[in-house]
């Protein structure tokens, strides 16, 4: 299978890049700068210069000698530092996650693709109904600052891809943690059951990403994700 991804150079999205290839499947990746790139040289791997609010770089991206049938979007909205109280980066504008859709949606339109390709988002707990499963320092940190920015413009994302009649799935991981793949939970999008302060990590996330591109098992759906 080919699969087009946004987002590809940032942690979650380049771990679902390296299980994609390690599954035999083929990448196109749009990526600021090709040449800088940590993303592993692979022969199954295509690389397009540009960024995801670019129509015609988005477009370049999706018009490859094989149509992709999933997109994956890993797209974040980016911070000065890792402190979830650190100001957005100028170059990340509030609205940048919808802002990337709406160009993502146009130029699937116009790239005349044979069939609908599958969206694989990369959400977050904390989106929609799942706003209820967070504890409470979750809640605190999600209403204020850029981290607040960012649940904001995921929660519009989130619309946008249930009204775009594509078929979807949109995950909302719980806290990010480093280290290896482990068994992943799958929860209802409201959350309910998960633990209290529950976490996953960034390389369980990204076998999870690819684990929805193949099955149509959650299509649809946007399930909290859990270790």
């Amino acid at each position: 299978m080919h699969i087009f991804v946004i987002g590809g150079t940032g942690r979650n999205g380049s771990l679902a890049i390296q299980e994609a290839l390690s599954r035999g499947h083929t990448v196109t990746a749009l990526v600021r700068n090709p040449s800088t790139t940590s993303l592993p040289s692979h022969t199954n791997l295509t690389l397009v210069k540009g960024t995801p609010t670019s129509q015609a770089d988005v477009l370049a991206g999706l018009t490859t000698p094989e149509p992709p049938k999933a997109i994956i979007s890993a797209l974040a909205q980016v911070r000065t530092s890792e402190s979830p109280f650190a100001a957005l980066r100028p170059d990340t504008t509030p609205d940048f996650l919808t802002s990337s859709m709406r160009v993502l949606l146009v130029a699937i339109s116009q790239a005349n693709l044979p069939y609908k390709p599958k969206l694989v988002i990369n959400s977050a707990q904390g989106v929609g109904s799942s706003w209820r499963s967070m504890n409470l320092p979750g809640k605190i940190i999600f209403s204020h600052g850029s981290m607040g920015i960012g649940l904001k413009d995921h929660n519009k994302l989130d619309q946008l891809v249930r009204d775009s009649g594509l078929p979807f799935v949109s995950p909302r991981p719980c806290m990010l943690a480093e280290g290896d793949v482990r068994d992943v939970k799958v929860w209802p999008e409201d959350g309910k059951g998960c633990a209290w302060m529950p976490s996953i990590t960034r390389a369980s996330v990204g076998k999870w990403l690819v684990d929805a591109v193949e099955s149509n098992e959650w299509d649809g759906g946007a399930p909290v994700i859990t270790n």
